[in-house]
């Protein structure tokens, strides 16, 4: 080591002097370090919020999923208790095998208007209309 104390590579002071303040112009000052850290915390905050968000929005469709899933249940059974109601109502008025006895019902009345269909009603009215205007009144 030398007596003067003068780091090796320089000669003089002022040279030791000139080096340091290049390698501080260089340097990049701490108040932008100090920005760069703001703005670091910043996008960090801004971060944390959207994966709070994001968080809520998954709870917020978990919870509208599970009530969508009560509401198709619910539906399903009031569309199985209407069946079977209607099924315990159509037994208890017309007795065992309801469907069989409603379709000959309409079978019935099918084959009903064919026949009145085929009958001569003007010459029946016509005959039946003067019959019942002379029907004896009641009151008189």
């Amino acid at each position: 080591m030398n007596a003067s104390r003068q780091p090796e590579g320089f000669s003089t002071d002022a040279e030791l002097q000139a080096h340091l303040a290049a390698l501080e112009a260089d340097a990049p000052a701490e108040e932008g370090f100090q920005d760069s850290i703001d703005d670091m915390g910043a996008e960090r905050q801004r971060l944390d919020a959207l994966k709070s968000d994001i968080a809520d929005v998954r709870d917020e469709i978990k919870n509208l999923r599970e009530r969508l899933a009560a509401v198709a249940q619910q539906a399903t059974t009031v569309v199985r208790t209407n069946l079977d109601w209607a099924d315990a109502s159509a037994h208890a008025q017309l007795g065992a095998y309801p469907w069989a006895k409603l379709a000959g019902a309409m079978a019935m009345t099918f084959v009903s208007v064919r026949l009145l269909k085929r009958l001569p009603l003007g010459r029946i009215a016509g005959v039946a209309i003067p019959l019942i205007m002379s029907w004896p009144d009641e009151k008189s």
